[in-house]
């Protein structure tokens, strides 16, 4: 069993007992481990809303798929709905407008649906007569712009105004009516096809886009043993990560899809065509609550009817963390066509990642039989955080001092043969900083026996043997990034895609244990309960900020309990536990920021003022209340050794498997988290009070700098606000909480100055 088998085991185990741990006694039971509410998705931003323009829709065409249709997911082969109006492959097709008369349609079109009137004034023998005629009823066609294909009715409507007409005199008056209807339009684009191919496993070609929307995440982490690297996961959130009822979050109801492009099927039933998949309920999402109704669906379009068919379904309760293979016969004459369609969906908890199913291998080709399970496929089964020992990522400071001691000796990576016959299985990994070094390692290992339908380690020699591997790091400046992809050669072997492996691995100016993934959310209840983390670096060292994510808690309570307005700690390093030293501790107070929508993840905290460390030494929090603050959690990477809490007298090393998503950021020449230069002693000249700020924040500029203008930054390098150069008071009113970077710019738009502001309301 590899590291990560057995960690994953451990894993499963903590998680069963988890309603145990809730309620035990002792410290133990202060210790919470609860699923993700939210999962940010690169890629994926949460729809605007439309702001006085233009209703718009997007029209994606994909190519039709041809059998045989494989994908392991080991690649992302959805079509991710995310066009613009200005994008190279995108056209406007048509306008369609909401009103239309006679065949025509105007901007200024605009009715009451209501009659309006013509009154004529007459004053005949002393007596006022008023007569009221309705003004000529119009035959106009409504189209409902919000669903598309648009809908339509014909209805009669009326101008929007009223006329009073006094005889004897020469111009009417004209009194205008709130318009009922106004015109408005639907701008209608199409998005080409993906050009990109997918080289099949008979090395044929077909179109790289084979499912038709992105709800499912495709990910290699929440997964518990799959037959190959990467699955399609479909739970209780949106294709943006979010949850579909974040305002109802124990309402259960229809949640993700994974539809099919077109596909030609256009066969005889006697021609044995059979789609086959693979299935897991649960995996490492956190949740163990195993309900009937969180059920999975499989159903097929009949392209004639344009009707969806139910195939196949499998309750929520199904055996968890097992991936089932499912075959499926398609003999019914109203699928076979040329353009079938097939998708899966999942029934869930509408309030975050829970009751998740995994999909994997999904495989549909004529010619086949109940019998042919078998995958003649040799496949990485997990993830690898690159090269490094212990950590994720270091300072490049520090790495540069001596780049051997940081790297690891062998990486352990878990591979699965899912044939029934041995295979002579190679394996190597090459690795390339964006500096222009490179380097390549193979021919050091291989499997030949014994290897039939199992999984087996193949260890990958870093930092030893005869040619041992380093980061070169000579030609980055102030951070290197490093890419290293591993691949494993068996023969026969018929998908290429899950048998290489990429990472890519930041050093610059934190230290990392997690990989960047929470598959769960720690945390604590109690009022005082202290958190420490610890970590050992080479030499001093200054440290300024820790980068934390935090993730929205899933209950089945609505919120703010799913995402606490209340929750607050105070930053605290320690350089001993036993017995407990703080070397500093914050001033002012901290709460979790919870980002809903997006790849950034991590909110940068920063220290009251930099700090010297060496050695040992530990970051983390007091907890100032009992309200839970839900830290990310990597299931993924084992380092609970290292994560210790105090919810009593004395500190305890945690029980949960996994890595909290702390992160230590160091003085560096670099920042590549928010993409602005730090400034060097010498240049960091102006001053900004108060810090941490709620209102007005004064701006105090040294005699002789004249900038031309104030700039202020968001964490993930977005311009939040700008004054002129002459101002000296800025306000923060409306900006949401957080660490922001204060500059001033000149003339020629360099950064003359620039210094860290925390806002808090």
């Amino acid at each position: 069993m590899t590291h990560q088998a057995r960690m994953r085991a451990h894993a499963r185990g903590h998680l069963a007992a988890l309603a145990f741990l809730c309620l035990s006694l002792g410290a133990r039971a202060q210790e919470i481990l609860t699923p993700v509410h939210a999962v940010p998705r690169p890629g994926n931003e949460a729809p605007m809303l439309k702001a006085n323009g233009p209703n718009t829709v997007f029209i994606y065409n994909n190519a039709t798929q041809t059998l045989p249709v494989v994908d392991d997911f080991s690649t992302d082969r959805t079509r991710h709905l995310n066009a613009t109006a200005n994008d190279a492959n995108v056209s406007l097709s048509e306008t369609i407008y909401k009103i239309e008369i006679g065949g025509a349609s105007t901007p200024s079109m605009a009715f009451v649906t209501d009659t309006s009137f013509h009154y004529t004034v007459d004053t005949q023998n002393d007596t006022l007569v008023i007569t009221r005629v309705a003004n000529p009823a119009i035959v106009a066609i409504v189209r409902d712009l919000s669903v598309y294909p648009t809908t339509q009715q014909s209805m009669y409507v009326w101008p929007p105004y009223t006329v009073y007409d006094t005889v004897g005199t020469t111009t009417p008056d004209t009194l205008g009516l709130d318009a009922t209807l106004v015109q408005d339009s639907l701008l209608v684009y199409s998005v080409a096809a993906d050009p990109r191919t997918y080289t099949n496993p008979d090395n044929s070609l077909r179109p790289w886009i084979l499912w038709a929307d992105d709800d499912a995440y495709i990910n290699g982490t929440f997964p518990l043993n799959p037959p190959t690297i990467g699955v399609a996961t479909l739970d209780g959130m949106d294709r943006t990560g979010w949850p579909y009822d974040p305002l109802n979050p124990n309402v259960n109801g229809p949640a993700d899809k994974l539809t099919s492009v077109p596909i030609d099927l256009a066969y005889a039933a006697s021609d044995s065509v059979y789609l086959s998949f693979f299935c897991e309920p649960i995996g490492l999402s956190g949740d163990q609550l195993a309900h009937a109704e969180d059920s999975l669906h499989l159903e097929f379009l009949a392209p004639d009817e344009n009707e969806w068919y139910p195939i196949w379904s499998a309750p929520g309760d199904a055996t968890p963390n097992q991936f089932k293979q499912v075959m499926v016969p398609i003999t019914d004459s109203r699928f076979l066509k040329p353009n079938f369609q097939m998708r899966f969906r999942n029934d869930a908890t509408l309030g975050g990642a829970v009751d998740q199913w995994h999909i994997d291998y999904v495989r549909l080709d004529r010619n086949r039989a109940a019998t042919d399970t078998v995958l003649k496929d040799v496949a990485f089964v997990y993830p690898e955080a690159g090269l490094l020992q212990t950590f994720t990522s270091v300072p490049f400071a520090k790495f540069i001092q001596a780049p051997s001691s940081y790297m690891a000796q062998q990486i352990d990576l878990e591979q699965r043969n899912n044939d029934t016959q041995d295979k002579f299985i190679t394996w190597g990994y090459g690795v390339a900083n964006d500096c222009g070094w490179g380097a390549t390692r193979d021919s050091y290992g291989n499997n030949i026996s014994s290897n039939a339908y199992s999984n087996f380690n193949s260890t990958h020699p870093v930092n030893s043997g005869a040619n041992p591997l380093v980061y070169d790091a000579a030609g980055c400046p102030d951070a290197a990034f490093y890419t290293a992809k591993f691949w494993t050669n068996a023969t026969p072997d018929v998908c290429a895609y899950n048998d290489t492996m990429a990472y890519r691995q930041e050093i610059s100016n934190y230290y990392a244990y997690d990989d960047g993934t929470a598959e769960a959310g720690y945390s604590l209840t109690a009022t005082g309960a202290m958190q420490a983390y610890r970590f050992d670096t080479q030499g001093a060292d200054s440290l300024r900020a820790l980068r934390i994510y935090f993730d929205p808690i899933f209950t089945y309570d609505p919120p703010p309990v799913n995402n606490p307005p209340n929750g607050s700690f105070i930053i605290t390093v320690w350089s001993s536990l036993s017995p407990e030293t703080i070397l500093f501790q914050n001033i002012s107070f901290s709460s979790p920021q919870y980002h809903t929508w997006g790849p950034d993840h991590y909110v940068e905290y920063a220290l009251d003022s930099t700090i010297a460390v060496s050695g040992t030494f530990y970051v983390g929090w007091v907890q100032t209340n009992d309200t839970r603050m839900q830290l990310g959690f990597d299931m993924n990477r084992d380092n609970h050794d290292k994560m210790f809490f105090k919810a009593g007298t004395s500190w305890q090393q945690s029980q949960q498997i996994g890595s909290w998503m702390i992160r230590p950021v160091m003085v560096a020449a670099a920042d590549p988290f928010i993409g602005v230069q730090e400034p060097s002693p010498k240049d960091a000249t102006m001053h900004i009070w108060p810090n941490p700020a709620s209102g007005t924040v004064h701006v105090d500029v040294p005699s002789g700098m004249l900038p031309a203008a104030i700039e202020m930054m968001d964490p993930t390098g977005r311009m939040a606000r700008t004054w002129e150069g002459t101002t000296r008071s800025i306000s923060v009113q409306g900006l949401a909480p957080g660490m922001y970077i204060v500059r001033l710019k000149g003339k020629d738009g360099g950064t003359m100055a620039q210094s860290r502001l925390i806002v808090q309301h």
